[in-house]
């Protein structure tokens, strides 16, 4: 007779799904480290508050061939500048992985009404960096201080406020 116990792990697992993915969260050599808006302030070049006007999947168009590592592109609309001489428009790369940072729900396209803040650097360019990634920018930090807008707390904002004075 079958012992009932491989029956409840798959009854369980079935009810409960698959675990939830986790970001790998990697800060100046720590991993899942937090940071501080004047952490983050600091470390980059471009600080704003913008919404997502367009988004490009690498995968999207690609053939059952398809061998790259998956990524995005984000056109952004800047609406607000708290750091650096940001355009009005610019593109934001992120790879399709543990360590991007998405402008969009999971499993959703983009919502042009949801505004971010974003701490921003240029992408730097490596051997096997794709060639859409050359000119763009990047959050920072993929577990720090880049959210929704309306998720930034009072306080945080406040500490924002002065570090852009």
């Amino acid at each position: 007779m079958m012992s009932p116990t491989p029956l409840l792990v798959a009854a369980a697992l079935a009810l409960t799904g698959p675990p939830a993915a986790h970001a790998l969260c990697i800060y100046k050599g720590e991993l899942y480290a937090t940071t501080t808006i004047p952490q983050e302030f600091a470390d980059s070049r471009w600080v704003v508050r913008a919404r997502v006007t367009a988004q490009t999947d690498s995968w999207a168009d690609a053939g059952p061939d398809y061998d790259e590592d998956p990524w995005t592109t984000y056109r952004i609309e800047v609406l607000e500048v708290f750091k650096g001489d940001a355009p009005r428009e610019m593109t934001v790369f992120t790879e399709r992985d543990s360590g991007g940072f998405y402008l969009e729900p999971p499993r959703g396209r983009f919502d042009p009404n949801v505004q971010y803040l974003l701490f921003l650097n240029p992408t730097q360019m490596w051997t096997d960096s794709p060639p859409e990634a050359r000119g763009t920018a990047r959050v920072n930090y993929n577990c720090g201080q880049s959210k929704p807008w309306l998720d930034v707390p009072l306080p945080d904002l406040s500490r924002l406020l002065s570090q852009a004075s």
